[in-house]
């Protein structure tokens, strides 16, 4: 019995394109953070935190490239004679190719106590963190 083989060739795959993220939805329980820089490079990020939605865009949001990611700022609140609240979340850079990509970030809360004269008055530490886990998912919106 003769038997033949068919040879079937394969187009090659198309070429992955990758682009960087540049919307990032984040939350944990009842809390979120929206994070862009879609909207002509102009970094917004809003965070509701269950009860209050803050909303932060431009020189408002701070953006600091370092070895563990991009750190972006908001001052939550400044209470003079008192202290100063920040958000700080870190994003790592992530790649997508059209659907988005899942991840888990930090997202540090820092107290940094203040006196009228500048630093605090009392002994301890001056900047004090709470540090929480968020998960969502990056893409990239034109």
């Amino acid at each position: 019995m003769a038997t033949s083989t068919l040879a079937v060739s394969k187009a090659p795959a198309p070429a992955l394109t990758l682009v960087d993220a540049n919307y990032f939805d984040l939350r944990r329980g009842k809390s979120e953070i929206i994070f862009t820089t879609h909207l002509g490079g102009r970094p917004m990020l809003t965070y509701n935190d269950g009860r209050t939605t803050h909303s932060f865009s431009g020189a408002e949001v701070s953006l600091r490239a370092t070895e563990l990611g991009t750190l972006v700022t908001v001052t939550l609140a400044a209470t003079p004679d008192l202290e100063v609240r920040l958000l700080t979340v870190v994003l790592p850079q992530v790649r997508v190719s059209g659907a988005p990509e899942k991840l888990d970030v930090p997202v540090i809360f820092t107290r940094i106590a203040m006196s009228i004269a500048g630093p605090p008055l009392n002994p301890g530490p001056v900047e004090t963190y709470d540090v929480k886990i968020y998960d969502g998912t990056a893409s990239a919106v034109p």
